[in-house]
């Protein structure tokens, strides 16, 4: 996947620093979700471990992101950056799809919202639970095989090579 680009090193640390706002964004998260960082209990909607897995998505969206700027176009070929693309994306996709299996299978109340915007009108209101979590549900139902057929392929390509 080489885009004929030199690297360069603003281009470099444009992506570290892109990837680590995102990092420090997630790891905060986290620290709230771990009760690292005090949050008053009763101001969460949802488990510890919802906050958390949204947390480590931010944190491992920005490490991807800075490795890819940190490995450059030709080591983006490399076994090593394959293999590590690899099991952060599946970390990754296992974090966001549980976020979206627990709004729409776990346990508790939801309250789902609708907004409108048609020109200079928008409307605002409640929907249906059963509509939200079926929307929620099987759009993380839809992730999980998404993630089962990609890591498939990434398998193929590591180890039958480009």
């Amino acid at each position: 996947m080489s885009n004929n680009l030199p690297q360069r090193p603003e281009n470099l640390l444009g992506g570290m620093i892109f990837g680590s706002i995102f990092f420090l964004v997630g790891s905060l998260i986290v620290l709230v979700a771990a009760d690292i960082i005090h949050a008053d209990p009763s101001s969460f909607n949802a488990p510890r471990w919802v906050i958390g897995a949204a947390g480590g998505s931010f944190m491992l969206a920005g490490t991807m992101v800075a490795l890819q700027s940190a490995f450059g176009p030709e080591g983006m070929e490399t076994k090593l950056y394959l293999w590590l693309q690899f099991l952060m994306g599946l970390a990754f996709m296992l974090f966001f799809s549980s976020i979206f299996l627990w709004v729409g299978f776990g346990e508790g109340e939801r309250e789902f919202s609708t907004s409108t915007t048609l020109g200079p009108i928008t409307t605002n209101g409640t929907s249906n639970i059963s509509s939200g979590r079926l929307i929620f549900g099987s759009g993380g139902v839809f992730m999980i095989f998404f993630t089962i057929l990609t890591s498939y392929i990434n398998l193929k390509k590591i180890y039958k090579g480009r």
